[in-house]
């Protein structure tokens, strides 16, 4: 790490002034750390006696730093590193993501609502109101938590219905670019064995990006969304839940601009507030999930059942600027999707205080997914404009490319997980975990020959069958060691197998090509501390990736000309993370995070990029790793007349990464350091509080994705939020 870079003599330079601060701990007055429950091992834990590396965010925290998307944790967790793909977007956790957002391909980090999974990123933008808190679990979670999570797990918790008041909030913010957000909830207890939770949310701005030429405002925000949810205990030991949400999105969303391919350097925007596009951009989504889970505890033997189950339906219409420079039309790519995605689960365990304590139970997934997605002509250009010499060869309205499909996932494992006391301080866990995968994909491709190559081309419509089938059955396994020398220090090691499934692309009229899936063995070593009297955390964690089968997008003839998924070679992930929490003094909290990875691809890997041209990747860095991210926070509460005042300041270091495999140097994003500051007012008497914010302090040019379209000719670049600002007032009852 070279210690003169501009962004990391920040970085050092902050966290130098806030670890002395830690000496002062010792003088504390103010309460010690608190406790945090997680269910990362899917039993209630404390997080430091939990042995696994996560970090943890409440609602209030979250609230606090504006983060209201999976997207937005980016902006404040070093090891989540998320990239927008117009429409959809995948996460990355230690360098490890999937970009295959196909309808055929699946995440590496699965999102996971009260533990319901989905495939299509584009249905979690609008869950993350009225919140418990947000797991974020990092290394393979294949054993427990399923689902091809080779990089780790983002868990999205919400509050559920208490039985003991009547209660609720209201929160509501307004800001530049005329943000108006409104969230709440209401608690009824109908009983000591029944009640009803109320919640909701409205998020709006203007767009951050004017997209000229066609009068548009990109990176909007138009959401709306509502959760209702009943709890029943009519035992002491059944416990019965049901949740309904219903969402609804409708706004341009994000949109990329688009230059043309600049191959031997990093791309430069200005400030990237206004840039010209050729077609409209919209987002489409109405999305209604039921969710139920029950309980029965003391069976006989003192076992615990667990049914948990869900439905979730989506209609999805997206469309994106696909116009390039290859081909004389105006272009727009249009995504029209419905998936119907259940899940079902059922898990049996005994008491955690058991010697061997020990768990595993049947889980299901399936996907029904119709699509009819398509490159359509808008109008024609140049010479074949309307009232152009060629406009008689005009191709507008036709679709070039058209996909009519029908997709079914199905997902089936059986799994278990034991964990069992040698000594009093030492405990060996063993998991296990098989998989069975299917993917069926039938309809039709169809390419109109004029409207994709050339205007002059035969009038020629090819079709082809999309038919193509995947199946795979796979192992997945845990193995660690925890021990405990005193009751505020855990050691622990362990040795994890991922595996995320593979399966099959195809282009325009080639046929259906497998791939097979990844595979993921990882290494860990780590430490949980609590010092001085709990005012001081201190957890560490160091790891090592085997990737084998890395699944990566690139042209091929197998698939009558395009790029499509293939498994490309192996790649090595070594890395260390530390967090650092302290309090001191009446009011003060200092919060350190910080990661370091090291991501090499094998030798001998050759990628024939999309328009198949060969490139030697090996020993290349994997796509989404920064070397090093660090985030750090300092606040300090002081009483005022009536009521405590709290500012906060968080910075975010990023050191440079890339967005594909091929390491260009136009698909880079460069290092850079954010900021954000609030300032908290709650008086002594009364419900409410008052917060005045500002995020992304230096109103830095920060890049969300950046990527060469070997087809069109051009690269497109999306960006991260600029400066926003405003006030955010906060009413309980």
């Amino acid at each position: 790490m070279n210690p003169n870079h501009p962004g990391r003599r920040t970085v050092l330079a902050g966290c130098a002034l806030m670890l002395p601060a830690a000496a002062f701990a010792q003088n504390a007055t103010q309460a010690g750390i608190q406790e945090v429950i997680v269910t990362a091992n899917r039993v209630e834990t404390s997080a430091q006696k939990t042995s696994v590396a996560l970090t943890i965010y409440t609602g209030d925290q979250l609230a606090d730093k504006g983060v209201a998307s999976v997207n937005a944790l980016a902006l404040i967790d070093p090891s989540v590193n998320v990239t927008t793909s117009t429409g959809a977007a995948w996460v990355a956790i230690r360098g490890v993501a999937s970009t295959d957002t196909t309808q055929i391909g699946d995440p590496s980090v699965p999102i996971a609502r009260d533990g319901f999974y989905t495939n299509r990123s584009y249905t979690i933008q609008s869950s993350m109101y009225d919140l418990a808190r947000v797991e974020v679990l990092k290394g393979p979670q294949g054993t427990l938590n399923g689902r091809n999570s080779t990089g780790g797990l983002v868990s999205i918790i919400t509050n559920r219905p208490e039985f003991k008041s009547n209660a609720g909030q209201v929160n509501a913010e307004v800001g530049n670019y005329n943000a108006f957000i409104v969230d709440g909830a209401y608690n009824i207890a109908l009983s000591d064995t029944a009640a009803l939770r109320f919640s909701g949310m409205h998020r709006k701005h203007r767009g951050y990006r004017e997209v000229t030429g066609i009068d548009e405002r990109g990176d909007d925000e138009d959401i709306n969304s509502g959760r209702v949810q009943v709890a029943f205990k009519p035992t002491p030991a059944l416990n019965l839940w049901l949740s309904y949400q219903h969402d609804d999105i409708d706004d341009v969303g994000d949109v990329a601009l688009n230059t043309s391919a600049i191959g031997d350097r990093p791309a430069s925007f200005g400030d990237a507030r206004s840039f010209p596009g050729q077609a409209s951009t919209y987002t489409r989504l109405k999305d209604d999930r039921v969710r139920w889970e029950a309980r029965l505890d003391s069976l006989p033997g003192g076992l615990s059942l667990v049914y948990a189950g869900g439905r979730d339906e989506v209609d999805y219409h997206h469309a994106l600027d696909a116009t390039g420079t290859l081909y004389p039309a105006t272009g727009q790519f249009l995504v029209n999707e419905h998936p119907v995605t259940w899940n079902h689960e059922v898990r049996v365990s005994n008491s955690i205080k058991s010697r061997l304590f020990f768990q595993g139970g049947l889980f299901y997934y399936s996907e029904d997914n119709g699509i009819q997605n398509g490159l359509l002509n808008l109008e024609m250009t140049g010479p074949f404009a309307p009232g152009g010499p060629l406009a008689a060869l005009g191709t507008a309205g036709r679709y070039g490319v058209y996909f009519d499909h029908n997709i079914k996932t199905t997902s089936k494992a059986v799994f278990g997980q034991a964990a069992y006391a040698l000594a009093d301080a030492l405990k060996l866990s063993v998991g296990l975990r098989k998989t069975w995968d299917t993917k069926d994909r039938t309809g039709l491709n169809r390419t109109d020959v004029q409207a994709v190559g050339s205007p002059f081309a035969p009038a020629t419509i090819l079709t082809s069958s999309a038919q193509g089938r995947y199946s795979e059955a796979e192992p997945t396994y845990h193995i660690g060691l925890d021990y405990t020398p005193t009751p505020t220090t855990l050691l622990y090691a362990k040795h994890d197998r991922g595996y995320k499934s593979g399966g099959f692309n195809s282009n325009g009229t080639g046929p259906s090509v497998p791939y097979a899936p990844e595979k993921l063995s990882a290494y860990e070593i780590g430490t949980k501390n609590r010092f001085m009297a709990n005012r001081l955390q201190f957890n560490a964690a160091a790891f090592s990736f085997d990737y084998r089968g890395y699944q990566a997008s690139q042209f091929s003839s197998a698939l009558g000309g395009g790029a499509g998924i293939f498994n490309v070679g192996n790649a090595k992930i070594h890395g260390a993370e530390a967090q650092l929490l302290t309090l001191f003094g009446d009011g003060g909290r200092i919060d350190v995070n910080g990661t370091w990875l090291r991501t090499k691809f094998g030798n001998g890997i050759v990628v024939n990029d999309g328009g198949g041209s060969p490139h030697d990747i090996s020993g290349k860095r994997l796509p989404n790793a920064p070397t090093l991210s660090v985030s750090a926070g300092l606040e300090y509460g002081w009483d005022v007349s009536g009521g405590r005042i709290t500012p906060r300041l968080d910075v975010k270091y990023t050191s440079d990464y890339y967005f594909s495999a091929f390491n260009n140097p136009d698909e880079i994003s460069k290092a850079y350091v954010t900021g954000n500051a609030t300032l908290t007012y709650e008086p002594n008497a009364g419900h409410w509080q008052i917060q005045a914010f500002i995020r992304n302090l230096a109103d830095k040019v920060v890049l969300a994705n950046g990527v060469q379209n070997y087809l069109s000719g051009v690269n497109s670049y999306q960006f991260q939020p600029p400066r926003t600002f405003g006030l955010r007032g906060t009413y309980r009852f």
